[in-house]
């Protein structure tokens, strides 16, 4: 063994970063993706629509209890409809470990949990047959487990799929996949197409159709070579495997031995539990890496945007009737800037991507927040937000907006002093433009990364944990930011983004003290950058997991 160890530094992995992107490989790209896909429709499904559900809602309410909902209530319900299949994907997140190191392995639990997308997609479609607004928060949940589970098995097999050198580009598609969904939905649910009272249960089941076409194609698909080799312990099929996905003309023994280089390190230290991968020292660096920027991708305003961007540009004085042409043009321009960040990831770098990123973002909340300020103090001094006139005052009695001076007629309302013209609407215009930059910054830095990084980072004993603790903390902020938002913007209005500027400013810092750069390097050249030494896990103790879990050294 000791023989071994000699000779294994000498390997050259050079030729592993020469992989070639092939047919077979793209299209299992493609097909593992549309997990994440389902994902970015289930995040954005609910926005264009939002008047048609809340209809729904009142009438399902009042069916069940005989009562109208309060306007508070109807808020409160609403956020939790919208933020619950964060719920659910805490609880699909924790599942990555179990189900992908069971059997099942990375291929067929992305095969089986396509049920969960079936049955929560037909309990949303069924929803209005029975006039029940619950239909819709089970299904919303189930789908949220479904998605918690989805895009982190769904990455975490991009990750194992892909050579070194196209590990960036393919890694980006997961995140192009999220993007791609959140559009589709946008134009799925304008009023022309199902977002109406008659169609918008065929809006909610629409995850039939990717849910089916992932499975179907996706059993006869190839699995992962790393887990074939590390996981099943079946070197034949990680090699059948490697020859489908990069050809016959690939060395492949350089393949098998950079991923045995990688378990043998790793068979020096135990197994990792979420527990095992907590207590340890040497991972903690990695660790703290992998959770800030998964927690921080949400904290950082995205799904607020997203969630709510529809009622932002109303809110911000666009007209109603072009607003949600607003939103799916920002959502355009996401998966736009996604397809750019496709190219030039592995060229860049992710931690200039990471930082400019975040710097873009800082300064776009910065301006969105006088905007959108701005937007709020121009309207009438009686606080309706019917019109921006500096002298209306209310009147009391029919609770409408009177404006006696600037219309000459005491009893004037904003319905008979049209037409209006408004002098401040290229405030609200402005809004849509920093809208669109942070946007921008989010596709190519902040949207990718994150998920690349952690399948980067971490050896492949400690990545299923690694993805449980930081998919959970993941979906637990997204939940906050969804069910927190609106309330703080009905409180305190365009100051929420403060809030999210300063977390942009504290992940600039952190970004540029502790993410060190991964671009096309092996998992044991990442190791390194992390000061983990292959030496140091031969000092630990063998007969106790959690002593083992000390392993190796850090600079952390």
């Amino acid at each position: 063994m000791k023989g071994e160890d000699s000779t294994k530094t000498e390997v050259d992995f050079s030729e592993a970063t020469k992989g070639k992107l092939t047919f077979l490989l793209a299209f299992c790209v493609f097909i593992a993706d549309l997990g994440s896909f389902q994902f970015g429709y289930t995040v954005s499904v609910l926005n264009a629509p939002e008047q048609e559900f809340r209809k729904f809602y009142n009438e399902s309410y009042f069916h069940f209890f005989g009562v109208e909902l309060g306007s508070d209530q109807s808020t409160l319900l609403w956020s939790c409809t919208v933020s619950i299949h964060c719920l659910g994907g805490l609880v699909g997140s924790l599942l990555v470990g179990p189900l992908t190191r069971s059997f099942l392995g990375r291929k067929w639990t992305i095969v089986s949990i396509n049920l969960l997308s079936v049955t929560g997609a037909l309990l949303m479609w069924g929803s209005k047959m029975q006039t029940s607004f619950q239909m819709i928060i089970v299904g919303r949940t189930i789908m949220g487990v479904h998605n918690g589970c989805a895009i982190w098995v769904v990455s975490m097999y991009l990750s194992e799929v892909s050579p070194p050198n196209l590990r960036g580009a393919i890694g980006v598609t997961h995140q192009l996949s999220i993007t791609i969904g959140i559009l589709v939905s946008q134009i799925f649910g304008l009023q022309q197409i199902l977002g109406n009272e008659e169609r918008w249960p065929y809006l909610l089941g629409f995850y039939v159709i990717p849910a089916v076409l992932q499975s179907f194609f996706m059993m006869f698909l190839t699995e992962s070579p790393r887990c074939l080799l590390i996981d099943k312990d079946d070197s034949e099929a990680a090699r059948k495997a490697l020859e489908k996905l990069q050809g016959s003309h690939v060395n492949q023994d350089v393949y098998i031995q950079e991923m045995k280089v990688e378990h043998e390190n790793e068979l020096k230290e135990p197994k990792m539990s979420l527990l095992a991968l907590v207590q340890s020292r040497s991972l903690r660096p990695q660790l703290l890496v992998c959770v800030v920027l998964l927690i921080g991708q949400q904290f950082s305003g995205v799904n607020a945007i997203f969630f709510y961007s529809t009622s932002i540009f109303i809110q911000a004085g666009v007209p109603e009737e072009y607003s949600d042409y607003a939103t799916i043009g920002v959502g355009g321009i996401n998966v736009l800037v996604t397809v750019v960040s496709v190219i030039v990831i592995d060229k860049t770098g992710r931690k200039a991507l990471l930082l400019w990123g975040a710097v873009v973002m800082t300064f776009s909340f910065a301006i969105l927040t006088v905007t959108l300020g701005l937007t709020e103090n121009l309207y009438c001094e009686c606080g309706c937000q019917q019109g921006r006139w500096p002298t209306g005052v209310v009147d009391f009695v029919g609770g409408s907006c009177v404006l006696p001076i600037a219309t000459g007629h005491q009893n004037a309302t904003m319905s008979t002093a049209a037409p209006f013209v408004n002098p401040y609407q290229w405030i609200a215009y402005l809004s849509i433009v920093f809208v669109i930059l942070y946007v921008i910054a989010f596709a190519i830095g902040f949207g990718p990364i994150p998920f690349i990084i952690t399948g980067e980072i971490f050896r492949q004993g400690a990545r299923p944990a690694a993805y449980m603790i930081g998919g959970s903390g993941n979906m637990i902020a997204n939940a906050i930011v969804g069910l927190v938002f609106p309330i703080l913007q009905a409180r305190i209005g365009a100051f929420t983004f403060l809030i999210f500027m300063v977390v942009c400013v504290l992940l600039c810092i952190f970004i540029a003290v502790k993410v060190p750069e991964t671009k096309n390097k092996t998992v044991e050249d990442i190791q390194k950058l992390f000061g983990v030494q292959d030496g140091a896990s031969a000092e630990a103790p063998t007969g106790n997991l959690n002593a083992g879990a000390y392993v190796g050294s850090t600079y952390l």
